[in-house]
């Protein structure tokens, strides 16, 4: 057994209590991931609308690997490996829209199907073992899809996506995601670990420390838990929202206060924390409006329960005349749905009703292997009325210090404390981290599904 696979085998130790943070700092651990990880599972690549039209591309990068998604069917998107056959060179960057590949180096070219039309002066390789149409076809790679999210997977045998994703869809489907569409989406070099990154929205835990502005307006009591492959965790909310969070030990609220309070929080808050432009973040800025001046116009008296009531309704007229779909979720549903999702590896889904906020970390394609560099996208979608939604674009965000206009106010927060965790991460004096077997059990389910695909297959 060599040095290198001792220092990695070394970080394997994951309890609900502990996790070793050189698995956050070791570039071994960090060429591991990408030779067992992200080849190996099924994660998120795209979104449907990213594609809409036969012909339509976007290459997806990942650490040290790229690929190429096509839409080639109005009902099928087909996968590649961004790279030629022939001598190696990556053929697309970013989106647009192609008839066929065309690799500009020696002008081989392929269907949009991957299979070659042209190797120029073929018959010169007569004899050559290694020539067959399958030898200098693109490189073929799996696809699923899932509530508008592409998905990919490099391993030539994956494991089957519907048992991958599972439960996910009973819980999450109920939104439609799949009919949402891009109102913002940036992508932010980050100076942590992915995983860093990605761990900043599998827990509630941190809200008391890093947003404090929001216990004035809810309770934080909360518990995270597996599920499959993935995790979630949830709210409590054995108060309903307009009660400060019991931490601070303020003396009960009137009625009225409670509900002056949701009006704050629904109508101002929300948009002002998570959102950007009008608002729109992780709920549209039309529910928000609606369902603040709808508890506002509540007589004196009225209970939370009516409020509540009166909000939902409000939210969802206002997005039903707009020619938008609003989720009507059920109660027995709602106690088991969950707040905030992880699906393995890096899609956290913190959804709104009308709205949702995605977050994606991955590792720095222009710096692969340094563990403590990073790609962390934030995207907000909404569900839209008919030609409402916004013109689709990234916004690549390479100093978010000096950009903050561009990041919702909440989010900032968040970046701000994941390039610190990192750097605590190199401390001499840090002995393992300390999750909290409660409130942070999606984290160390997390690297427990991480060891099973690096250290068990």
């Amino acid at each position: 057994m060599g040095t290198q696979q001792i220092r990695v085998e070394a970080l394997t130790e994951v309890r609900k209590d502990f996790i070793d943070n050189r698995r956050y700092t070791s570039a071994e651990f960090a060429r591991l991931e990408m030779e067992k990880l992200w080849t190996k599972t099924w994660h998120w690549a795209c979104r449907e609308e990213e594609v809409p039209q036969v012909g339509d591309y976007l290459a997806y990068d990942i650490g040290d690997q790229s690929v190429i998604l096509v839409r080639t069917d109005a009902d099928r998107i087909e996968a590649f490996h961004n790279v030629c056959p022939h001598r190696g060179r990556r053929l697309l960057s970013g989106r647009g829209k192609i008839n066929k590949f065309h690799c500009v180096f020696h002008a081989w070219q392929w269907d949009l199907h991957g299979n070659n039309i042209r190797v120029l002066d073929r018959e010169q390789w007569q004899g050559c073992p290694d020539m067959t149409d399958e030898d200098v076809a693109l490189s073929r790679i799996h696809v699923a899809t899932w509530a508008g999210f592409v998905f990919i997977n490099m391993n030539p045998v994956p494991e089957p996506f519907d048992e991958f994703i599972q439960p996910v869809p009973q819980f999450l489907d109920i939104l439609r995601m799949e009919d949402m569409r891009y109102n913002w989406h940036k992508a932010i070099k980050v100076k942590c670990n992915w995983k860093v990154a990605q761990e900043a929205f599998m827990e509630s835990y941190h809200v008391w420390g890093t947003h404090p502005q929001f216990l004035k307006y809810s309770d934080d009591k909360n518990q995270s838990m597996a599920q499959g492959k993935h995790g979630k965790h949830f709210w409590f909310y054995e108060y309903p929202p307009g009660v400060p969070s019991r931490r601070l030990n303020k003396p009960p609220q009137t009625v009225d206060e409670t509900r002056a309070n949701f009006a704050e929080l629904m109508g101002e808050v929300f948009g002002d924390q998570l959102g950007l432009g009008e608002g729109d973040g992780q709920f549209s800025a039309r529910a928000l409006k609606a369902a603040g001046a709808a508890i506002r116009a509540l007589p004196d008296g009225t209970p939370m329960e009516k409020a509540l009531e009166v909000s939902f309704f409000a939210m969802k007229d206002a997005a039903e005349k707009d020619g938008a779909f609003f989720p009507v979720i059920p109660p027995e549903v709602r106690a088991t749905m969950g707040d905030d999702w992880n699906v393995f590896p890096n899609l956290s889904v913190v959804w709104g009703a009308d709205g949702t906020l995605i977050f994606r970390g991955r590792p720095d394609p222009d710096d692969p292997y340094n563990p403590d560099a990073a790609i962390l996208d934030m995207i907000s979608l909404i569900h839209w009325g008919p030609g409402k939604e916004p013109a689709m674009e990234t916004e690549y965000i390479n100093d978010w210090r000096n950009q903050k206009a561009s990041i919702p106010k909440l989010l900032q927060q968040d970046l701000g404390n994941v390039e610190d965790v990192q750097r605590g991460m190199h401390s001499v004096g840090l002995r393992g981290l300390r999750p909290n077997p409660v409130q942070e059990v999606q984290i160390s389910h997390f690297h427990e599904v991480i060891n099973e695909y690096l250290f068990s297959r």
